[in-house]
């Protein structure tokens, strides 16, 4: 049986979360994409990422986000600034995580924050 760990290169990105199967999880873009990038376009640069081959990636939840914060140290390479999540609080607003700090709050979409996407495996 394969062993998965938080921080473990895998399927074209790094481990961050994985299940009590101990089989699933997810996994963060080796990278940020692009910089800071408004909540649409976060959404479509996340959708059209294909690294390690994979067309499945996207921007993380709310949940995930935070998931991937708390794993920041282990997946490497994030700014201590605001990722945006998928997660929409109303037609003109979306949540995102500060990674300095760990705080969650939402704010305009036109607004711009920091992209990493996701992929489950």
């Amino acid at each position: 049986m394969v062993v998965f760990s938080i921080g473990k290169e895998y399927q074209g990105g790094i481990i961050f979360h994985v299940d009590e199967s101990g089989a699933h999880g997810l996994i963060a873009s080796t990278h940020d994409l692009s910089g800071e990038a408004d909540w649409n376009e976060a959404v479509e640069e996340a959708a059209a990422y294909q690294g390690g081959g994979f067309a499945d990636w996207r921007l993380p939840d709310e949940a995930e986000l935070n998931l991937l914060y708390l794993a920041k140290d282990q997946v490497g390479k994030m700014v201590r600034f605001s990722y945006w999540s998928a997660t929409e609080y109303a037609t003109h607003f979306a949540w995102f995580q500060h990674f300095g700090s760990g705080e969650r709050e939402n704010d305009f979409k036109d607004n711009t924050c920091y992209i990493r996407a996701i992929r489950s495996f």
